[in-house]
């Protein structure tokens, strides 16, 4: 028996307030138990991992609208913070969530493209997806209340079953506002780290002289190009919250972020070139791939 989604969000929401109560290392702390998992010791490495779980959260709603179970994803995500957690060296000065994204990005995607779900959805079928989440929107703010499929096919002219089978292919998203817990009190976003805690594209948007910066930001469209630059307050304004953006460009939040986490993967794409380019015989320590993968235990 397949376990409710009321049950789906409880067990959410425990797990949630579980990893928050782990405490967040120092950058001396992460050394030291670092080398300690390196000479084998499993609690060390429980403990580094415990303690950047909150991450894995983050990491992995920017794919949640995918086909795949946010659990699912949690756990992928946690693997491969796991493998992380065995193969980091802490004398090349690097943080270890930098690296570890890395290689929780890597296990969540893998994961994703081995479901059979991910691509299978024609873009015809996403537009019609979108066309019923407007007509969904705009009735909702007409009538003051979430509408029923009668009244969304009724806008649309469109048949119920029709809207039902196209929907199919959107039921499984979860939004960072999602209601969990046995009270239905707290959402997905309140167990997330601060929006501004850094990530391994923030470290590297940061680390970038001006003149590189700009360059590469030339390469964006101008919708990210923005996007980046407010979040980043790279003209030497404050940097801005998802929602103030969305409001600064008139669009959604989760548009905001959708566009940014787009901004950031091209950016670190194109940098990665540049040094390529550069240093031709020397990896990147965080941004190429650490090396081959090990085997999991299944």
């Amino acid at each position: 028996m397949q376990p409710s989604y009321r049950d789906q969000n409880t067990t959410l929401a425990a797990y949630f307030r579980k990893i928050r109560d782990f405490p967040r290392l120092t950058r001396e702390d992460e050394v030291t138990l670092a080398t300690h998992v390196r000479e084998g010791c499993q609690s060390c490495r429980n403990e580094l991992v415990q303690s950047n779980l909150s991450f894995v959260v983050k990491v992995a709603s920017e794919y949640r609208n995918l086909g795949t179970p946010f659990e699912d994803l949690l756990n992928e995500g946690n693997l491969g913070l796991i493998e992380a957690a065995q193969r980091f060296d802490a004398t090349k000065g690097t943080k270890f969530i930098t690296y570890a994204i890395w290689w929780i990005r890597k296990s969540i995607l893998r994961a994703l493209s081995e479901r059979s779900t991910l691509v299978r959805v024609p873009s015809y079928q996403m537009k019609k997806v979108r066309e019923i989440r407007h007509a969904e929107k705009a009735l909702s703010r007409e009538l003051g209340r979430k509408p029923g499929r009668d009244e969304i096919s009724k806008r649309l002219d469109r048949d119920v079953s029709k809207v039902d089978q196209v929907l199919q292919f959107n039921l499984r998203e979860v939004s960072l506002e999602q209601k969990v817990g046995r009270q239905q009190d707290q959402t997905i976003s309140d167990f997330l780290p601060d929006e501004r805690s850094p990530n391994a594209e923030d470290d590297l948007v940061q680390r970038q002289d001006t003149s590189m910066m700009m360059q590469a930001l030339n390469e964006l469209s101008d919708q990210e190009k923005s996007v980046i630059h407010y979040r980043f307050g790279l003209s030497g304004e404050p940097a801005r919250t998802l929602k103030q953006v969305g409001e600064i460009m008139s669009i959604s939040r989760e548009r905001v972020r959708q566009v940014e986490v787009k901004a950031k993967l091209r950016l670190r794409k194109i940098f990665d070139e540049w040094r390529a380019v550069r240093s031709p015989n020397k990896a990147p320590v965080v941004f190429s791939s650490p090396g081959a993968r090990s085997n999991r235990e299944h």
